[in-house]
């Protein structure tokens, strides 16, 4: 999530800063991936960098 954050970021002209995420509230989950996609999901639409790209 954070290179996702960096691309638009950059994309945009825009400063992104990195924070200590451990002592937020399921931070530990957010590390370990818990809020992504699972290996069965389907994934539609464009890549982020094909979103990015679109100057969406």
């Amino acid at each position: 999530m954070a290179e996702a954050a960096r691309l638009a970021g950059n994309a945009r002209g825009i400063k992104v800063v990195g924070i200590d995420a451990a002592n937020l509230p399921d931070g530990e989950i957010a590390a370990k991936g818990g809020f992504l996609p699972g290996p069965h999901a389907k994934l539609a639409g464009p890549t982020f960098q094909e979103w990015l790209e679109t100057g969406s």
